[in-house]
């Protein structure tokens, strides 16, 4: 999709910075930042707003095309002491910005959720699949489902597509994140806790294959919900395998007799409409380094 006017939330994450950088030079970019960046992509207009304040978006365009709001919250994990900046930077932004978009006629709103909000006890999960509710999703998970649900009110106004994302992972990321905390533990020979099984099975994808969607859902229409993850299903400890064999390392593990579900995507909707991820862990592992 070319010349188009794109406003992008997050967009010093991980994902937002590949947002950025894939759509800049044939669109109108403008990033909303936390903190203005040390090394901005030329061409790309930066506002720094703090979604714990009161912000406004009175000095955002007064017309855009899409509006890809892909920020969260960094104190995701610090619950109940942050549990209202989580609200803010998750649900009050979200509100905010999906009054903006109306106001100035977008076409699309893009809004990246997780693949955390599901119930995955009885194996993989679809669209389709129950949520989790009543007070056994946690703080993060919720705030995300609060704003999935006050995003779909708006499909009258313009496209809605909602991402529910599953361990996205890529150059770049912070290091407390799954992906770059294995690689972590596994070159410092720390021990990795994992079920006699080898540990819970998951698809993550990687952030390239993100941008991919983002990139397609452009060219699509309608309001739909996606699984986003990766395309080959793999166990924590087959994770750790591959990682350990690139480093050269022997990785330490600790085995517990807790259960845990596995978290495994059906992404059959994604592949069919929009795109199909390709990347595997094997292939690119080593950027995380």
């Amino acid at each position: 999709m070319r010349d188009k006017k794109i406003l992008i939330t997050g967009a010093n994450g991980l994902l937002g910075r590949h947002a950025v950088a894939m759509f800049t030079g044939d669109n109108e970019v403008h990033a909303l930042v936390h903190k203005l960046p040390q090394e901005p992509i030329p061409g790309v207009k930066y506002y720094a707003y703090d979604f714990n304040s009161d912000w406004s978006t009175d000095e955002l365009p007064k017309d855009i095309h899409t509006v890809m709001h892909l920020a969260q919250s960094e104190l995701f994990r610090e619950f109940p002491e942050h549990a209202l900046d989580v609200f803010h930077v998750n649900v009050t932004s979200t509100v905010k910005l999906l009054d903006y978009a109306r106001l100035v006629g977008a076409k699309k709103f893009i809004f990246t959720s997780t693949g955390g909000i599901y119930d995955t006890s009885m194996g993989a999960v679809n669209e389709n699949t129950p949520i989790n509710t009543f007070g056994k999703l946690g703080n993060y998970f919720a705030t995300k489902l609060c704003s999935e649900i006050l995003t779909h009110n708006y499909t009258t106004y313009f496209d809605v597509s909602l991402l529910r994302l599953f361990f996205m992972y890529g150059k770049g990321q912070k290091r407390s994140m799954l992906i770059p905390r294995l690689v972590d533990n596994v070159n410092n020979g720390r021990p990795i806790r994992l079920t006699e099984n080898g540990g819970v099975v998951i698809n993550p994808i990687h952030v390239s294959d993100v941008v991919n969607v983002l990139n397609k859902l452009m060219e699509s229409e309608g309001s739909y919900t996606y699984n986003v993850a990766g395309p080959e299903q793999l166990s924590l400890k087959s994770i750790v395998d591959i990682i350990a064999q690139k480093l050269d390392k022997k990785p330490v593990f600790e085995y517990t007799n807790e259960k845990a579900d596995d978290c495994i995507a059906e992404i059959d909707l994604l592949q069919e409409r929009i795109y199909s991820p390709s990347v595997k862990i094997k292939d690119i592992i080593e950027e995380v380094f």
